[in-house]
């Protein structure tokens, strides 16, 4: 199939390869141009989660589809923007690249980049980072995720379409992940006759005052015993690999904590205090923790083995209430703006 639209795939993460392959051999395929990704130096650099730069690169060598390494995520190098200038893109498509577009690059295609963000409420409010991770956090029950149409500003274009889809008890960050790309993949392959006939619609945000998520970092995941069960839960799967992940401390030593689940709220008694283990399973390779209201079952661990963890070891945690994600908020952006504006509810 030939396409009137000189088309490029910007992205460096498994949700890109998944992308790649979605338009080029599944149910209304559409002809790729190039795929443009980050070349593992940078990526490491730049400690870029998912990243699966030699899994697209041998996806498109055995596919025949051009593939580019640029040399800055931020694109920023001046080669990198020499490529672009040179190259000519009519469409950009743009996912699993956690970085905005600069006006230089977006100034030398023919239509324009687009890509995907969203929150649970729909855009404009919950702009900026992590915006999955957050809505496991915060307990939410869904998504609306946006295609839109990149500025050189922070997730404000205007929207070519969206979906909605749950976030439920099993989610994780990784399978949030593969939702938001089927809608990526649904909504391109909607619009993409559209774009290439001139006919696409371009529908601005709609009014009110923007929100912003706030920056989360590693350390972010250390655990808060004093939160419920369901918090602790929620983070946990908000934080999950390839994520850094959730984790707790003993004896000085980081225990990665990489799936659990709530357990039983009666069995253990409230004078144990939250974050001792109060049962190990060495023959099942799983241990479990009390907590506030309930007991967790840490399923998936690292740091140390089964067998050398006994019941009442106190894992250690965070500072009641955790981080104070409202001091990463910058001073460009006002109180009324901040989407996380105090410690996360239960």
């Amino acid at each position: 199939m030939s396409s009137p639209l000189k088309i490029a795939i910007l992205g460096s993460k498994g949700t890109t390869l998944d992308l790649i392959a979605g338009l080029h051999g599944g149910a209304g395929a559409w002809p790729i141009g190039t795929v443009v990704t980050l070349n593992p130096a940078s990526a490491e650099r730049n400690q870029v989660a998912f990243f699966r730069g030699a899994e697209i690169a041998a996806y498109c060598a055995a596919t025949g589809i051009p593939c580019h390494e640029v040399r800055s995520y931020g694109l920023t190098d001046p080669a990198d923007l020499a490529f672009f200038e040179s190259a000519r893109f009519d469409l950009v498509c743009v996912l699993g690249w956690e970085r905005l577009i600069p006006e230089a690059v977006l100034r030398t295609l023919g239509r324009f980049a687009c890509g995907m963000h969203g929150s649970a409420f729909g855009l404009p409010r919950g702009r900026g980072r992590s915006p999955m991770n957050w809505s496991i956090i915060t307990g939410q029950s869904r998504f609306i995720t946006s295609l839109f149409r990149y500025t050189p500003g922070m997730d404000d274009g205007d929207i070519l379409g969206s979906r909605s889809f749950e976030i439920n008890d099993h989610d994780t960050i990784e399978t949030l992940h593969q939702k938001n790309r089927i809608a990526m993949l649904q909504v391109l392959t909607e619009c993409l006759p559209k774009i290439a006939a001139g006919e696409i619609v371009l529908t601005p945000q709609p009014s009110g005052e923007p929100t912003y998520y706030p920056k989360r970092v590693p350390e972010d995941g250390l655990i808060d015993w004093s939160a419920s069960t369901r918090a602790i839960d929620r983070l946990i799967r908000a934080v999950a690999p390839p994520y850094p992940g959730a984790f707790a401390k003993l004896d000085g030593r980081r225990i990665g904590i990489r799936a659990a689940q709530p357990f039983d709220a009666a069995l253990f008694g409230s004078g144990v205090t939250a974050g001792t283990i109060v049962d190990v399973s060495v023959a099942a390779g799983r241990f479990v923790v009390k907590t506030v209201d309930g007991s967790l079952l840490v399923t998936e661990f690292d740091g140390i083995a089964a067998g050398e963890l006994r019941a009442g070891m106190r894992l250690a945690g965070s500072a009641p209430g955790g981080p104070d994600f409202t001091a990463r908020y910058g001073k460009d952006i006002p109180r009324s703006q901040w989407e996380i504006a105090g410690p996360i509810a239960d």
